[in-house]
């Protein structure tokens, strides 16, 4: 399969290069940024451009690995040089199928790698949930059997689904990296390093493989102490935000 990559930020950089291994061709890759252009298209064989005027016709597939706010304008763009036999897909968990509908393209669909990834580390993406959606039935089997030849969890994912499983990310991935963040910060200002929970980290996380995480919660909430959270509330009088996050999240974990 031919394929026009547009975007080169940490997913198409990733995607890329990984549809290379496996024996794709990448023929061209599309960044506003030359030098990011360039870099991707070097490692995989392809033309670096950073003109979407530009992009070549004759491609089978259009990964569109933008930002959700330009995958329309992208998909107009490059609706206007294709012929409509083309087909184009984007690879964000936030944005519907239905995006694609006035952009003049015939054929659309999703390709969404459920990952957070960034140019510095390598993923495993044997690993990595794809989720797979298209306007047409042969292009949900086209996708289903690209998606195949890189992971082992291929999924017909439909928008409402995708919608939901996006949401529940960002709980997983971008929330728990603030309370990280969070932990860290409380740490350093009395000289501790993070490397200190690096393990209650690690086995929290593989208590999930087993369990249900609602069985698993532990904690002064859970318990009801209320002695020992009156205690951690009057260490974060100094942090409101924190102060305010320890209370709702408590209350939260009271109420469920």
């Amino acid at each position: 399969m031919k394929i026009v990559l547009i975007g080169a930020g940490n997913v198409g950089y990733h995607l890329g290069k990984k549809l290379h291994e496996v024996g794709e061709d990448i023929i061209q890759v599309f960044s506003r940024k030359k030098n990011k252009a360039s870099r991707l298209a070097k490692l995989v064989g392809a033309t670096p451009t950073n003109q979407l005027n530009r992009i070549d016709t004759a491609a089978d597939l259009y990964i569109l690995a933008v930002h959700d706010d330009a995958i329309q304008s992208a998909a107009e763009s490059i609706a206007e040089v294709l012929n409509g036999n083309q087909l184009a897909v984007h690879t964000s968990g936030a944005t519907p199928l239905t995006i694609f509908e006035k952009t003049g393209l015939n054929r659309y669909g999703i390709f969404y790698p459920l990952q957070t990834f960034s140019v510095s580390t390598a993923p495993i993406f044997s690993e990595i949930p794809l989720c797979i959606d298209a306007n047409l039935e042969k292009d949900i089997h086209l996708l289903m059997e690209l998606g195949a030849k890189i992971s082992d969890d291929v999924r017909y994912i439909d928008d409402e689904q995708r919608a939901m499983i996006h949401v529940a990310a960002v709980f997983v991935n971008n929330f728990t990296n603030h309370f990280f963040s969070i932990a860290d910060n409380l740490l350093s200002h009395k000289n501790i390093s993070l490397d200190i929970l690096k393990p209650l980290i690690r086995e929290t996380v593989n208590k999930i493989n087993s369990n249900p995480p609602g069985e698993m919660q532990t904690g002064p909430a859970i318990r009801g102490d209320k002695k020992t959270m009156k205690r951690h509330l009057t260490l974060l009088k100094k942090h409101p935000d924190y102060h305010q996050i320890y209370k709702l999240v408590s209350e939260s974990i009271q109420n469920k």
